[in-house]
């Protein structure tokens, strides 16, 4: 799995950061795959307040797959340099 080559996690999620699906996963790799990590898991997802219904406000608060990519981009470039490959 790419958590076993990276042993980091980014996790993109539509759903609000409490309870939503991402924080599930989190918490199931946090409790089974914690050995696996070299930093914290990464969460993109919305804050947790209702999603506005005009679609330009919708496009700043729902996550993208530009945050995901600026999120990954964050995370490898976060780690110490003795953990870079």
């Amino acid at each position: 799995t790419s958590l076993a080559r990276t042993n980091q996690l980014c996790i993109l999620d539509e759903s609000t950061k409490s309870g939503g699906v991402g924080a599930t996963i989190s918490a199931q790799v946090s409790e089974e795959l914690f050995d696996l990590l070299d930093a914290p898991v990464k969460r993109l997802c919305m804050d947790d307040a209702p999603v506005p219904y005009a679609s330009s406000m919708e496009k700043a608060v729902v996550k993208r797959g530009e945050d995901l990519v600026q999120g990954v981009f964050d995370l490898c470039t976060s780690l110490p340099i003795s953990a870079q490959v």
